[in-house]
């Protein structure tokens, strides 16, 4: 996502460096019926352009054939060539119009494509729209609304639609194109606890889809009628041929979604083409709906899902304004989420969605590089280069806990709260460097009861600390072989920053575990002459 990322680091050279060697992903993104990815309204050619500016591979295709898509005809995931596998893509992005849905082969594909860790994005529009991709896949089936209107869908024209544009503009008239005018609908994420002291404003953090610097994406582009995505209770079961919601590794509940922001439907009468309305909608009940959801198949090996509530959010209608006339107040072509030309910040907090989605989703064996670069980036850090490191190593409890406390607010400023949670999770799941370590932090984790007030047993090594210990003795690691001097720096990115990666990011973690037993060996011992002492006092 170097794309939105490098404006931090310019002025850095070391971080400037870094930044030439992003952490490509190879995706697949598939449409149909009226959607495809030319740059009239109804094509997705700018958010393509965004996600390869972010340094990824991206094939298109169309299931009904598409001139724009890289990979030519009336496309089938069975037959797809190359084939739709883990080798050859790492994720795939549904964007369904059609109802057609697809043949058991197709499914079967898809399916294997997911049980085999390969990440999956589905989309559509109100009602059934997208559902013959979308609701014949394991998972996303559920994730999602997929209904026709009139069986549980939402519709598009009644009070009961979901409608976003709740701006209406600068003529004060709302109206459908009102979607394409530089005013995005406001969501609200879900937060979640990391363990921390519950009444810390850096305990609380959105989904990584939705990280931000400022705390959290916290805007879409808005459309008259969209669906819902949905956190449904997993049940026992296959479909396509796979277990639908598997359990994690070694047992445990079934792994579950979860609506991770909140999109609001409300306003009053919307009317279409003005200043001469060709159409009408009447208002809506206001209420709130699922905007997107996420399911984390880690545990159990599979692939990561999102669901968003509309592809609305991610064509040319809504991003730019093609196809959508125009501007009544000015008499220019609407523009969509550019003013002058340049991207509203609200749309660079929405490109970061994209990207965010992109990374999160990333196949488990292939995620080790993000966590590297982003270390990498804080090891270079002005303020972890007054630190003066490299400390020695193995490094005791004090300075390896300064060092982490110090790397995580460079983490956090340049990638928002609950950052340093992501990045120590990834490291340990990637690498399997502790099992042990990946275990007892996911033990120490709260779970949704806990996030309404019960607390976990006390310990002498929060969780916090825990994972500052990883962070600092990660980035002391680097600093220790990663040089600075550019032309050295470059050479060993360009010859071996895949073994690097692996090898440093291992190392630190076991430095850490080393000194996380010699402080707890200490602490056990200081606490129990104390406990002693107030004991002799009773007496």
């Amino acid at each position: 996502m170097h794309l939105i990322d490098i404006s931090q680091f310019a002025g850095n050279r070391f971080t400037e460096i870094l930044w030439r060697f992003p952490c490509p992903q190879k995706i697949l993104m598939v449409t149909d019926g009226s959607l495809g990815f030319g740059t009239g309204g109804f094509g997705l050619s700018e958010f393509v352009s965004l996600v390869q500016g972010g340094g990824h591979a991206v094939s298109t295709a169309h299931r009904n054939g598409d001139i724009n898509a890289t990979i030519s005809g009336n496309f089938k995931f069975d037959t797809a060539a190359p084939a739709l596998t883990t080798a050859n893509y790492d994720q795939i992005w549904l964007f369904g119009f059609n109802a057609t849905a697809l043949t058991a082969p197709e499914q079967a594909t898809v399916a294997q494509f997911m049980q085999s860790g390969g990440g999956v994005f589905a989309t559509g529009d109100h009602a059934s729209l997208g559902a013959g991709m979308g609701a014949n896949l394991p998972r996303i089936r559920s994730m999602r609304n997929w209904k026709a209107e009139g069986s549980g869908g939402i519709p598009m024209a009644t009070p009961f639609r979901h409608d976003t544009v709740l701006d209406p503009g600068a003529d004060n008239v709302k109206q459908f194109e009102d979607q394409s005018n530089a005013i995005p609908q406001r969501i609200f994420p879900v937060f979640f606890s990391n363990g921390g002291d519950q009444f810390v404003a850096s305990t609380w953090s959105v989904h990584p889809v939705l990280r931000h610097p400022s705390g959290a994406v916290d805007f879409l582009p808005d459309h008259p009628h969209e669906s819902e995505c949905l956190a449904p209770a997993p049940v026992a079961g296959n479909f396509a041929g796979v277990v639908e919601w598997p359990a994690p590794i070694g047992g445990g509940a079934l792994l579950a979604p979860e609506v991770v922001a909140v999109s609001v439907s409300a306003g009053r009468f919307i009317v279409s083409g003005a200043p001469t309305p060709t159409g009408t909608k009447p208002p809506v009940k206001p209420r709130c709906f699922g905007a997107i959801s996420a399911y984390d198949g880690d545990a159990a090996n599979a692939g990561r899902i999102v669901c968003d509530a509309t592809w609305h959010h991610f064509i040319n209608i809504n991003l730019n304004g093609s196809g959508a006339g125009l501007d009544p107040t000015t008499s220019l072509p609407r523009a969509g989420l550019y003013i002058g030309g340049v991207a509203t910040p609200e749309y660079l907090k929405i490109q970061r969605y994209y990207l965010n989605t992109v990374r999160w989703l990333a196949p488990r064996n292939r995620r080790t590089c993000w966590p590297f670069l982003q270390l990498a980036t804080v090891r270079f850090d002005f303020e972890i280069a007054e630190l003066r490191l490299p400390d020695p190593h193995p490094c005791p409890w004090d300075p390896l806990l300064r060092i982490g406390r110090v790397a995580e607010d460079a983490v956090t400023r340049h990638w928002g709260f609950g950052a340093m949670e992501e990045i120590i999770d990834a490291i340990l799941t990637t690498t399997d460097s502790s099992p042990a370590l990946a275990h007892l932090l996911k033990t120490q984790q709260p779970t949704a009861a806990d996030e309404k007030g019960t607390q976990h047993e006390p310990t002498l090594l929060p969780l916090q600390n825990m994972r500052r210990a990883i962070l600092g003795s990660v980035v002391n690691q680097l600093a220790h072989h990663l040089p600075e001097d550019e032309e050295k720096l470059t050479d060993m990115l360009q010859e071996r920053q895949g073994e690097l990666a692996g090898k440093l990011l291992m190392e630190g973690i076991h430095n850490a575990e080393q000194a996380m037993g010699d402080y707890l060996q200490q602490a056990l011992k200081h606490t129990t002459a104390i406990a002693k002492t107030l004991h002799a006092g009773k007496k």
